[in-house]
């Protein structure tokens, strides 16, 4: 046990998760503590009970975790005592039981293929206006693009706001807010001006007041758009009738956040693979050109595509954006061979799953051609979850990364920057701490040119 005791271990586990984990399961194997002993948990507000926080590696143990409901539940994270804190965090993905399922049966035709259909067109339209802003020579970071495209797509498809007029009032106060609430420095109640806690505290009010004014003003319109928003408004349900004002600001709020976070990161990380890869770069421009030349896929494409749909599936397997989940053990139960006590903290992890080698060879390789023969479960590769509580807003984030990426690689090639340091940051999804610096070119097909000389943990992570 560490000098400083589970905090000492917590503190690795934060500097740099994938580390940690990946040490853990070479030396513990599939089930690990993070220190022996109690131990307050790491995501949950404490429960008063007896506790221990559990990492749960492998595929097994993911199917185990994702669909005994009834042993493992997902919680309300660590976060300020307040209204504001309490109405957000009461969302679809904290809610079990009844409640969850009743939730999700309202939400989910706003993610139907009709519907998806209509938001491929916005997807489209909000990418060739961000890459219009593009010109050749140009150094941008990557990071911060594809967090602005995805905000702009996020501001349109989820509450009909105008991306460029509207979106400071109520998206990027979003943005601000989750930044900080998963902060570690977040979680020290120091409630003094200019600390991180008061920062989020206000955030977390800013935020709500935001979408309430948002939520009313669509009422007075009368008319019902055809944004997510607008469609959870006149949501009902037989059994559940309509969602409340309280459940329509909790609902929205987390989806307008899964619905950009993840989908930045998992762009920016492509890109990079893409620019280290040049023949896969290669072989997938040569795709798109043969059926689209130029143009943007179609809603049909976006499925029929083969080479598109296995760079992406391979880069959210390399490098999945969601590294890690919680869930908290509700009674006593086990976990392969271990005794776990009611109360107790459960981290499953896709991305060590994803560097399994006994499922995928050369696990760190980026190769896309796997997909034509690997056919892995779903507890094997879930890099929008699995089981009942699956990501609802898998189909849109798939259809965003693909329109995207299409797009972006028929107009421009995007070059590394020489010396360029890559580390992990994951504060919720995974992201390049210093973000991705790309140099861009005009579509020259020189990939070869578009590697560089790179440093960082990223460099353990993926084979260049």
């Amino acid at each position: 046990m560490p000098i400083l005791g589970w905090r000492g271990n917590a503190i690795r586990f934060f500097r740099n998760p994938i580390r940690y984990m990946s040490d853990l399961r070479s030396t513990y194997g599939p089930v690990a503590c993070l220190v022996q002993g109690q131990s307050p948990t790491v995501f949950f507000r404490p429960t008063g009970l007896e506790s221990r926080t559990y990492f749960a590696f492998g595929a097994e143990n993911n199917r185990r975790v994702l669909t005994s409901i009834d042993d493992f539940q997902t919680g309300r994270p660590r976060g300020p005592k307040t209204r504001a804190f309490d109405l957000l965090s009461n969302n679809i993905l904290t809610m079990n039981g009844a409640k969850h399922d009743e939730q999700r049966r309202l939400l989910m035709p706003a993610f139907t293929r009709e519907h998806l259909h209509r938001y491929h067109n916005d997807i489209v339209e909000n990418t060739e206006e961000h890459l219009r802003g593009w010109r050749p020579g140009e150094r941008r970071d990557m990071l911060s693009e594809m967090t602005r495209l995805t905000l702009a797509i996020s501001t349109k498809t989820l509450f009909g706001l105008n991306p460029t007029t509207d979106s400071r009032s109520l998206a990027l106060k979003i943005r601000q807010m989750v930044d900080v609430l998963f902060s570690p420095l977040a979680m020290v109640p120091l409630d003094l001006p200019g600390t991180p806690y008061r920062k989020l505290r206000l955030n977390l009010e800013e935020t709500v007041t935001s979408l309430q004014t948002e939520i009313a003003r669509k009422r007075a319109q009368g008319s019902p758009g055809e944004d997510f928003l607008s469609m959870m408004i006149a949501a009902h349900d037989e059994d559940a009738g309509r969602l409340s004002d309280d459940e329509l600001v909790s609902q929205s709020f987390v989806v307008f956040f899964a619905g950009h976070d993840t989908t930045s990161c998992a762009l920016t990380w492509t890109l990079f693979l893409l620019a280290t890869h040049p023949h896969v770069a290669s072989e997938l421009l040569d795709e798109l050109d043969e059926h689209l030349a130029g143009a943007p896929p179609t809603y049909e494409q976006t499925y029929s595509l083969s080479v598109l749909d296995r760079v992406i599936k391979e880069s959210l397997r390399v490098l999945s954006p969601g590294v890690i989940f919680p869930r908290i053990a509700v009674r006593d139960t086990t976990l392969g061979e271990f005794e776990i006590a009611a109360g107790s903290e459960v981290l499953f992890s896709p991305y060590i799953t994803h560097h399994d080698p006994t499922i995928y060879p050369e696990p760190n390789c980026f190769r896309p051609e796997r997909w034509l023969s690997l056919k892995p479960s779903a507890y094997e590769y879930l890099p929008f979850g699995a089981g009942p509580r699956k990501c609802i807003g898998a189909g849109l984030g798939t259809i965003q990364l693909k329109v995207i990426v299409a797009l972006i690689l028929q107009h421009y090639r995007l070059g590394l920057v020489d010396g360029t340091k890559i580390d992990p940051h994951v504060n919720v999804v995974m992201s390049p701490k210093r973000g991705l610096p790309m140099t861009i070119h005009t579509q020259d097909r020189k990939f070869s040119l578009s590697r560089a000389k790179i440093g960082g943990y990223i460099r353990q992570m993926v084979t260049l």
